[in-house]
């Protein structure tokens, strides 16, 4: 069984000079992550974001449901992140 962790924690612990915030935007480019929206539950006008993992993504994590409401958390896999972390450097390189 895969062991998930967030992108903060995995990006520290490969000591990646790169902020999730950064490393997000880099997959939303390589197709691995996407956008989604939700109506907020609070303010019935408003639409809610987030961000989950595409099919292609999911070889490199999972969607965490979050059970108070329709959005999914992104958590990566511990053993491919090395791999996900080259594709995203490379990208920077582009």
């Amino acid at each position: 069984m895969p062991d998930p962790d967030s992108m903060t924690n995995l990006l520290k612990a490969h000591g990646a000079k790169l902020s999730a915030v950064k490393a997000n935007k880099l997959l939303l480019q390589l197709g691995l992550l996407e956008e989604k929206s939700r109506p907020s539950s609070k303010y019935p006008d408003k639409v809610k974001k987030y961000k989950a993992l595409t099919e292609a993504g999911l070889a490199f994590g999972e969607n965490r449901e979050n059970p108070q409401s329709e959005e999914t958390t992104p958590v990566y896999f511990r053993d491919s992140f090395a791999d996900l972390l080259l594709r995203m450097q490379a990208r920077l390189d582009d």
